[in-house]
């Protein structure tokens, strides 16, 4: 019988903080189906990776994707910021990433973004046709909400904003369910590494829900 192959797709929490040295919820849910894993986590990525990710892997027709997107596509920044992709890298796109951050610093320290406007990194339009596009083409997807932020709080209505879409797709989708953690996270602030990140604890109360949901 072949393994099962689950390939995991998002930010900062899918791959792990630096600073944690435990097992994320996809090791968690390989060990539990015994299952190959692929975590395509990637720090500060989007759902614009994610999508670059899931063509790349596509053609190994994973039994399960995992998606946990929404903590960078819902962050606000300076309206007229280029996006520079995480995925794939090189030290060109590393040097104009430098380049962008030094360029959003200024336009705060100028409030150019009360005077211009701000914008989503990634629209929440967007974001959904991003996720739709891996749904129309995997077996099966389950989306991960984005928790609260324990320390940027006005970014919370943003997340919840995104987390509404993810219910959209599931009832559009059939081969598509949500896995909620928002409200349980907001609840329980011991499930947190630092005010973004998740510990041991918090991975573990995940892959429990994910396992529910399979």
């Amino acid at each position: 019988m072949e393994k099962k192959v689950v390939l995991a797709l998002g930010d900062c929490n899918m791959r792990g903080a630096n600073s944690f040295k435990g097992q994320t919820y996809i090791d968690l849910i390989a060990q539990e189906l015994q299952a190959e894993a692929i975590n395509c986590g990637i720090t500060m990525s989007t759902t614009r990776e994610g999508l670059i990710l899931f063509n790349k892997y596509k053609s190994i027709k994973p039994d399960f994707v995992i998606i946990a997107y929404g903590l960078v596509d819902s962050w606000k920044t300076f309206k007229y910021a280029p996006y520079v992709l995480y995925y794939p890298d090189n030290i060109l796109r590393k040097i104009a990433r430098k380049f962008v951050k030094k360029y959003k610093k200024i336009a705060r320290k100028l409030g150019l973004n009360e005077i211009l406007g701000q914008k989503y990194v990634v629209p929440p339009k967007e974001y959904k046709k991003n996720l739709q596009k891996i749904i129309e083409q995997a077996k099966e997807v389950i989306l991960i909400e984005t928790p609260p932020h324990l320390s940027q709080l006005f970014r919370n209505r943003d997340i919840q904003l995104y987390n509404t879409i993810l219910d959209e797709l599931s009832q559009e989708n059939d081969n598509c369910k949500v896995v909620k953690i928002y409200d349980d996270f907001e609840k329980n602030k011991a499930f947190y590494l630092d005010n973004t990140h998740f510990n041991q604890d918090g991975y573990n109360y995940i892959a429990k829900k994910i396992l529910e949901v399979l």
